[in-house]
């Protein structure tokens, strides 16, 4: 395998090149570091209609490197359902354990310097296996398919010429089972429900909220991560028909590094992947509370504000009161 470093907004990063049946056509976004690309606040809507939804977004998840265990399902059902095309979910018996290495830039020249014993984490959430999302209410199926994983942060040594070293500002590393296909339902059903189509790739959602940098809410789709890994190997598990990406990581502030298939004992398939975060300063520590970052319907009077607000963003966070009408 073979790499080759490149300079983004100052950033030095370096692309690693797979090589044998593996597409090696992933051009690097010279412009992803362009403020242009990366909302000054958190977006909801980028997701509505596409891949996947922030609604299931629950707060203060357990802080830990697993966010899917091996026992993660929806009652005693244990298959992996992945959509190959948009009207049907295919079973599998085998799950794909899928280990993540994330590694995070400043976009402005230099890395915030975070406090002293500070401790720093990426929130990450995603379907089970089985396509549906653990519970949003408080207390019920806490961890399951989500977690705080922590963020080794890096101190900015002046002496040093690497830009790569003196912008990055750490690195997080987990482990997790790949998402089942949500449907139209977006995987917030009861067990004793299902999801009904049209499905969407699954998705593992990420979101940064770091002191001195505007929050990022971004997501690792399962169809791209697919076009990386040679199709003899990934028999088209992740990929819809239709062979469109519906959400483009380009205007997320993420971009993927190198998706290697690996082998792991028990498993027919496994998967590493390296991605690369890139944030933008705003120069202070931020005093905005969850409700300040996701609910834009908070910003806004009149009584049926929250109405747009309950289909695009964290029902957990924004609209608690109507799980009261729901089993979620």
């Amino acid at each position: 395998m073979a790499s080759i470093s490149l300079f983004l907004c100052g950033v030095a990063v370096v692309l690693a090149i797979g090589t044998d049946d593996a597409d090696n056509h992933h051009p690097t976004n010279e412009k992803i570091c362009d403020s242009r690309f990366v909302p000054s606040k958190v977006d909801t809507s980028l997701f509505v209609g596409g891949e996947a939804t922030a609604q299931a977004y629950k707060p203060n998840a357990p802080v830990k490197t697993h966010v899917c265990e091996e026992s993660s399902s929806n009652g005693n059902n244990q298959l992996h359902k992945a959509a190959h095309w948009s009207f049907w979910r295919s079973d599998y018996k085998d799950n794909v354990p899928i280990f993540i290495k994330a590694n995070l830039f400043s976009c402005n020249g230099g890395a915030a310097a975070t406090r002293e014993n500070e401790e720093v984490t990426m929130e990450v959430w995603q379907p089970r296996p089985d396509g549906t999302y653990s519970s949003i209410r408080p207390g019920i199926e806490e961890g399951d398919c989500r977690a705080s994983v922590p963020i080794a942060t890096t101190t900015t040594n002046s002496e040093n010429d690497s830009l790569i070293d003196t912008n990055r500002i750490g690195t997080v590393e987990f482990e997790t089972f790949a998402p089942g296909s949500i449907g139209i339902l977006n995987g917030l059903v009861p067990p004793s429900s299902r999801d009904y189509p049209p499905y969407k790739p699954g998705a593992i959602h990420m979101f940064l909220n770091i002191d001195g940098y505007q929050p990022l809410l971004t997501q690792l789709s399962m169809s791209e991560l697919n076009d990386w890994i040679p199709n003899k190997i990934s028999k088209g598990r992740f990929k819809l028909a239709n062979g469109k990406k519906s959400f483009n990581n380009k205007d997320s502030g993420i971009e993927i590094q190198s998706v290697t298939p690996t082998s792991r004992s028990g498993y027919n398939l496994a998967i590493e992947v390296e991605v690369n975060f890139f944030l933008v300063g705003n120069g202070k520590e931020t005093n905005d509370t969850i409700e300040d970052i996701f609910c834009s319907h908070s910003l806004h009077r009149g009584r049926l504000s929250w109405i747009p607000s309950f289909f695009k963003e964290p029902i957990s966070v924004c609209s608690a009161a109507h799980m009261d009408f729901y089993a979620l």
